[in-house]
This record gives C-alpha cells, structure tokens and sequence, in this order.
C-alpha cells in the first residue's frame, strides 16, 4: 500500500552543488527539490515512463541498473554505473576524448555500488514502507551539528540550505554512522540499526532524513544565492 501523501514538520538543511546546473535550474524557478517518485505523481508525462526503483528486483539492479525515469544522482553513479561495470563496461568522464577511470577507480563504483543494494535489499526486508536511500532526497536537521554533518558529506565549498517538507510520500530518519560503519567493517547488524533507525551515540546522533517527497528552501538570501551563481545561468551559452 502507498504512504498518504503528508507534511514532515521542522526546519531542516540540504547541501546543494552550485555547479550542479539541474538542482539550480528547479531551485531557481520554484525555490522547491522533487524526488523522482513524488514527481511523477504530478507529471502524467513523467509517470507514463517512471518506473519506481523501489519495485525493482535487486537482481535487475545488480545486473541491469537504473530502470526508465529520472533518477537521483546516487541511483546514476552506484546502481547504474557499478551495473555498467560488473558487464564488463568502461567507465569515463567526457562524451568527446573521454578520460577513462583507472581499475581502481573502478573497484571503487563497484564496491560502493554492492554496499548501496545491500542496503537496499535490507531496507526492503525490515522498512517496506521506508524511504529508499536510492530515491530520496538526503536533509540534516538545521543545526550546528546538521551543517556539519552535511559538510563532512559533501565537502566544505557545498551551499547550505535551510528547508521544509511540505508533502511526502515517505521519510526516513537514520544515523549515518551506521552506514559509514558498515563501509569499513561490513557487518549485518550496522544495515540492521541504520533502517531501524538506531542512534549510533544517543547523546550525539548524527540524523540523516531521507525524503521521498517536495523539500522547499525557507532561506531568501540561500535561494538569492543559487538564482545569482548556479550553474543554471550557463545553460544554451555554450551554443550562442
């Protein structure tokens, strides 16, 4: 069964890549992030090609990838990418002269990939009804100890954002330690408290919320910010 669609109350923040010109481009005209599965109950277009990756097989992402829609960046490179990988592709940055990635490189995607569907598999067994770290969008809560969270994620030159949840279909509350854990010392029992949303330190969790739903910035001059430098601004200049 479907979650209802409904509000997530509190203040949280997100890290946005300027130079990320799609994110900019929907920020800077609605000031809102959609996940792929909440954007396609709104697009009839959409929906007519989506297919949730929450409802494939894990064998089809494992050897098959990301199926039709629009997926998240991390469903692209550690789903996608490894799938390319374990059938004997090249990976390469660059359509013209492309710079081919090294073995190691390689044996990067393709671990990170099997721990990402490792998760998921679990995720499937012990929250159904959970978000899928494959198909949300990743929120902190909007504090000193969320900002810094984000920064150790995604680096420190990352454009924070504070936000709402208007409307979800799902969101998942997990401490990333578990999954960090895991990805030096793959033990079950890490994947087990991650998904049951166990705190690593109950004195200093570090919470991450993922969002199968809208997020929508409450942070004028942060949205100021993506309007006036994102990499939307680029966009069809490279052909005048």
């Amino acid at each position: 069964m479907e979650n209802a669609l409904r509000p997530y109350p509190g203040r949280f923040a997100h890290g946005v890549n300027v130079g990320d010109w799609y994110c900019c481009w929907n920020l800077a005209l609605a000031g809102r992030l959609w996940s792929p599965d909440f954007a396609a109950l709104t697009d009839p277009g959409l929906a007519a090609a989506h297919q949730p990756l929450r409802d494939v097989p894990i064998h089809v992402l494992r050897t098959t990838g990301v199926p039709l829609g629009v997926p998240t960046p991390r469903a692209t490179w550690y789903v996608w990418a490894a799938a390319w990988v374990r059938r004997g592709g090249h990976g390469g940055i660059g359509t013209e002269d492309p710079k081919w990635l090294p073995r190691a490189e390689l044996d990067q995607i393709l671990r990170l990939g099997d721990i990402e569907l490792a998760f998921e598999e679990a995720r499937r067994s012990l929250l159904p009804d959970g978000a899928s770290r494959l198909a949300s969008l990743y929120l902190a809560d909007d504090s000193d100890v969320g900002r810094a969270h984000i920064r150790v994620m995604l680096g420190s030159d990352i454009l924070i954002l504070r936000v709402t949840i208007p409307l979800a279909l799902r969101v998942s509350r997990v401490d990333t330690k578990w999954f960090d854990l895991y990805c030096h010392d793959p033990k079950p029992e890490y994947i087990e408290n991650y998904w049951l949303s166990r705190p690593f330190d109950p004195e200093t969790p570090t919470w991450e919320y993922l969002v199968d739903g809208m997020i929508e910035v409450d942070d004028p001059d942060g949205l100021a910010h993506i309007r006036d430098y994102g990499a939307h601004r680029f966009i069809g200049q490279q052909n005048a």
